[in-house]
Parts: C-alpha cells; structure tokens; sequence
C-alpha cells in the first residue's frame, strides 16, 4: 500500500530533570497505533492545502516539492491545534525525523516530525478525545516506562525518544539538523515480523523492495 503523507509534533519544554515532551496514550480502540504512546499528529488532509508562507524554503528544507511540504507543514499546525488546543506558527517548528512505515503494514504513513518549543500561556490537553491520558515526562522517563512493560511504543516513537534524551536542552532540540529518511525493513518469524532499522547489520531483512533499491 503507498504510505499517506502525515506530521507529528513533539512539543517540547524544560524540565527539572531536563527536557520535557508531551505524550498521549491513544485509547486501546484506535485504528492506529491503539494503546500506544504517540505525539500529536495525523493525515495530510484537504485542509491542509492552504497557502504556506515561504513554501519554497520548506520544500527545501524537507527535500521535497512546495505542495508536499506545504501540506506537512499545515497538517503538523493544524494536528497540534485539533489535539492539544495550542497555536503554533510555522517559524515554530523543526523538522525532527522523517520515517516512512514498512512495507508489509497495511496502514502506511511517511510522516514527518518536528519539534516544537511549547508556546507560554498555553497549556496542551486533549480536545479530540483521542487519548486515554496525557502526560509531560522526561524521554529517558518514558524510555523506562516502556522498558518496564508499562507503556507500548511504535520502534519510531522509542527512537525519537532517545534522540531527545541526548538533546542538553530545548534550544538543541530545535536547533537546525539533517534528517535522514528512515523506511524500516522487516524479517519475518512466523509468529511475528520484527521491524528492522537501518543501523541494523540485518537490514533490510525480508524486504524485497530494499533489496531491490540497493542492487541499484
């Protein structure tokens, strides 16, 4: 299936013990991502098609064309507003990874994420009742929680958890960075298929579509 275009924000603040960032624990009977900790964000939708000012430079700052980065872009500040409630302007936002599901899901995304400082005076909270809970937490915080068998994360939300954590302050987490598109292979167990990324020696795994890209 051709993955749908997608934005997810990591709102950021500081903390007593370091950066902070606002998670949600989607409820169990979600199509996506059910029971699982998530940031804000969704589909590139109709919406999202609105004039972007400097639509250039952000096609050149994603490496893509002026209608695809002006969706990600609108989508990412109209996500955030629908879950959060909080207003972001484009100048707020850094683009943070960039992860294409694997081939064998059946729900596919490219989605970019951006990191974003949460603006003063406002406060997010879950205005779409999409989430079971919301909480701000350190990433190491939740790296543990997750480790514990307390939380269930996608192998995207855990690895961008652990590029925060190595972030010294919310000034480095938004600061300029290269992003490198990241489209996990797989390998296949019988009883389950195991994600493989690509600083993995087994990567691409099964996935004869990388396979192919790389012989070229």
């Amino acid at each position: 299936m051709p993955a749908r275009p997608a934005s997810s924000v990591l709102l950021i603040r500081p903390g007593q013990d370091g950066i902070e960032v606002y998670i949600q624990l989607r409820h169990v009977s979600m199509a996506f991502a059910g029971g699982m900790v998530a940031f804000p964000g969704g589909g590139v939708g109709p919406a999202d098609t609105a004039p972007l000012p400097d639509a250039a430079g952000w096609a050149a700052r994603l490496e893509t064309s002026e209608p695809a980065a002006t969706g990600f872009v609108n989508a990412a500040l109209r996500e955030t507003h629908e879950e959060t409630g909080v207003i972001l302007d484009a100048e707020a936002l850094n683009p943070w990874a960039h992860w294409i599901t694997p081939r064998f899901e059946e729900r596919r995304f490219d989605t970019w994420f951006f990191t974003a400082t949460a603006p003063d005076g406002q406060q997010p909270r879950d205005v779409s009742g999409e989430a079971a809970t919301t909480e701000w937490i350190t990433p190491d915080a939740a790296i543990e929680r997750a480790e514990r068998g307390e939380w269930a994360m996608l192998p995207v939300t855990w690895t961008l958890l652990e590029d925060l954590a190595r972030c010294a302050s919310v000034e480095d987490a938004c600061a300029p960075r290269r992003v490198e598109t990241v489209l996990p292979g797989w390998i296949d167990q019988g009883d389950a298929v195991l994600a493989v990324l690509p600083d993995d020696p087994r990567y691409p795994g099964d996935d004869p579509g990388e396979h192919h890209d790389h012989e070229h």
